[in-house]
Parts: structure tokens; C-alpha cells; sequence
């Protein structure tokens, strides 16, 4: 049986490798437009565009990883059963339970890799990627302003600058709208633009200008300085606020978070769903795996391009119950534990209604025979007793 489980083995691990790297690149296009715009608008270097890539690489991989084994095993079954390879193991005695033994170690390797790339790895990414992308801002922020255009991708604030020389400023305009209750104009002869890593803001250092503004009281007022320090916030820059969010925490900090939040009397209902899925995900490779096996046998006839549709619907399923459950979840609108094993109970039950109907054919295993034998020749035995 080991030349069997290796033949099984070796079949799936083709189609699992092109379909992790297509499922995987599909999913990096998500993020394309960013990093794109971080190279050209942002001019980071290449080396760092290739650190985003890596970092965001395990939360793909973890959504890869469930598709790819469901694919792997499902068109490698409905090969072997559109090659009559399945009926000549049955007529052999090997039963269908015993051909998902080689299905069942994978899913179980795969289950285990996307478990330690989410309880272990996935947040630190997400967080790593995050710092880089706010590196790279702060670093390459001056290039973002042009000489004579004004500057607007800061919410509030609108710049314009008469000359900028690696980050040295002058002829500074700027319109402060970030307080709509006291907005202000700032004019400055020079200014100096000055990362902060440690505070994620940019300090402007302005020097010899005037603070035009208007009072509660619709009083015009001027301040002149000698130096002024003006801070710009980077989060305003990016789609997510610079404290640690969901995506960036660890299972003890989602729970610390969790006790936080229901010691206020705020609901945790997105908590409770992130830390439900770091196990669900891992737990829906055996699930997705167990199913690729008679959905493969029973689309067999259709050939290899039906078994390839077949597969991409499951996906698509999975995929789309996953997306609901997460949005119901972290919405309060169903229970968290329910919104993340949901899609693996779906999912069970469709494997456990393909797998009846394929067994139903299926020639019966080698236990199956022995124990037919050890009952036959009791009731013989019975029934000599008697006569």
C-alpha cells in the first residue's frame, strides 16, 4: 500500500504547487496598485517593494493553501477515475476509505502548515508590512511635493512650496483646515521636512513665516515666528489607523483585547471572529481536502476540464460562505464561532453526501471481506450446533 499512498501523494502534490502559485498570484494582484504606487509616486527602493511582497505573502498563502488542496485532490481523483485507475484499485479490494488515507495525511501536513502561518506568522506580517509602508513614506515623503503644485493627499492640509531641494523647503504656503473651528494659513521663507520613526509623524520645521487666522469670535489674527514646528500625522496617509489593529495581533493580545473591550461593555464580536479563524482556516484544509476526493470520482466522466469547473465552484463556495460568515460575524449579526465553522460544517456535509453516494459502488475492502468471512463461518458454525 505504501507504492499506492506515494502514487496518490505525488499526483496531488503537481496539481497543489500550480495551483497554490496561480491561487496565490491571483490574490498578490489584489495588492498591485499599492505596491506599484509605492514605487513610482513614492520611489522606494526595489529591495523594500520586495520586503511588502514577503511580508503580505503568508496571509495569501493561508487563503491559498485550503483552494489549493481541494484542487490538488480533485482533479488528481478524477484523473485516476477517468483513466479507470479507481476501478482497478476497487477491484483489487482497496476500498474508497482506504484511497483517502494518502488525501487525509496531506491535508492533515497542509493543516498544520496554515495553522503555525496563523497563529504564528500572518499578524507579524501584516504588522511588518504596515511599518515598511510607513518607512517608506516617511523616507520618501518630500518627493511627494512638487515645486509650484499644490500638495493635497494629506486630509486638512493643502502645500505648496516655491523650491524643494531634498527636502529643504522654501516659499512654504500652507492651508491648515484639520481644525475646522480654527483654520489658519502659514507662510514661511523656509522649511525642513524631518522623519520621525519612532512617533509615525513627520515634523515640518518652519522657520521665519506668519500664522494668519480667525478667532471664535471671527477675529483676524497674525503671529510671526522665528520657528515653527509643524506635525503631520502618516496615518492620515494610510487606509488604517497606526494603532495595532486586528490584522496585527497575536491570539494573547486578541484575547487582552477581548477582556478589554467586554470589561467597558463594548461588544468583541470582530475579536472573537479573528481568533475563531486562525483555527477554522487550518481545519478547512482537511475538510476541503476530504471533499476533493469523491467530487473528483463522481466528475470523472466529464473529463478533466469538467473536474477543473467543478473544483473552481467549490472555491468560489468556500471562498464566498467564508466572506459572509466573517462580514455576519464581526457584525454581531451571528454568533463568531458560528460565522468561522459555518463554511466547514457546509463543507463537511456536501463531502459526507458526495462520499455516501460514491461509496454506494464501491467494491468492498479487505476488512470489510474479513469480517464478512468471520460472520459467515460463525453463522455456519451456529448453525451446525443446531442441527
Amino acid at each position: 500500500m505504501q507504492v499506492l499512498d506515494r502514487y496518490i501523494i505525488k499526483e496531488q502534490l503537481k496539481i497543489f504547487s500550480i495551483s497554490a502559485f496561480i491561487l496565490f498570484s491571483v490574490l498578490l494582484l489584489e495588492k498591485v496598485n499599492f505596491l506599484s504606487n509605492m514605487l513610482l509616486a513614492h520611489h522606494a527602493p526595489v529591495f523594500l517593494i520586495g520586503e511588502l511582497m514577503l511580508y503580505i505573502s503568508p496571509t495569501f498563502m493561508v487563503l491559498a493553501m485550503p483552494l489549493s488542496i481541494l484542487m490538488s485532490t480533485l482533479m488528481s481523483f478524477s484523473r485516476l477515475s477517468a483513466e479507470n485507475e479507481i476501478t482497478a484499485m476497487r477491484a483489487g479490494g482497496v476500498s474508497l476509505y482506504r484511497l483517502m488515507a494518502p488525501v487525509l495525511l496531506m491535508s492533515l501536513v497542509a493543516g498544520g502548515a496554515t495553522l503555525y502561518l496563523t497563529t504564528n506568522v500572518v499578524h507579524k506580517g501584516n504588522l511588518a508590512f504596515r511599518q515598511t509602508v510607513i518607512r517608506i513614506l516617511q523616507t520618501n515623503f518630500n518627493l511627494d511635493i512638487k515645486e509650484r503644485r499644490f500638495y493635497s493627499n494629506f486630509p486638512g492640509l493643502v502645500i505648496h512650496v516655491n523650491e524643494n531641494r531634498d527636502g529643504v523647503l522654501s516659499g512654504v504656503f500652507i492651508s491648515d483646515q484639520r481644525n475646522p473651528e480654527k483654520p489658519k494659513i502659514i507662510e514661511s521663507r523656509l522649511g525642513v521636512l524631518v522623519p520621525n520613526p519612532d512617533s509615525k509623524f513627520i515634523t515640518m520645521e518652519l522657520q521665519d513665516g506668519v500664522i494668519h487666522s480667525i478667532t471664535k469670535s471671527s477675529v483676524y489674527r497674525t503671529i510671526a515666528f522665528k520657528q515653527y514646528i509643524l506635525s503631520i500625522d502618516l496615518s492620515k496617509k494610510l487606509s488604517e489607523p497606526l494603532e495595532k489593529e486586528i490584522p496585527h495581533m497575536s491570539i494573547p493580545e486578541l484575547k487582552q483585547k477581548i477582556a478589554s473591550l467586554e470589561s467597558e461593555g463594548k461588544p468583541a464580536f470582530a475579536e472573537r471572529v479573528a481568533i475563531h479563524r486562525k483555527y477554522s482556516i487550518p481545519v478547512g484544509c482537511i475538510v476541503l481536502g476530504l471533499l476533493g476526493v469523491p467530487a473528483g470520482i463522481i466528475t470523472h466522466r466529464r473529463g478533466s476540464a469538467g473536474g477543473f469547473g467543478v473544483g473552481v465552484l467549490l472555491i468560489v463556495l468556500n471562498y464566498l460562505f467564508l466572506m459572509i460568515g466573517q462580514g455576519l460575524g464581526s457584525g454581531g449579526k451571528v454568533p463568531p464561532a458560528l460565522a468561522m465553522w459555518g463554511p466547514n460544517a457546509i463543507m463537511a456535509v456536501i463531502g459526507a453526501y458526495f462520499i455516501m453516494r460514491v461509496s454506494k459502488d464501491t467494491m468492498p475492502g479487505r476488512f470489510s471481506l474479513w469480517l464478512s468471512d468471520i460472520l459467515k463461518k460463525s453463522k455456519q458454525r451456529n448453525n451446525k450446533e443446531y442441527s
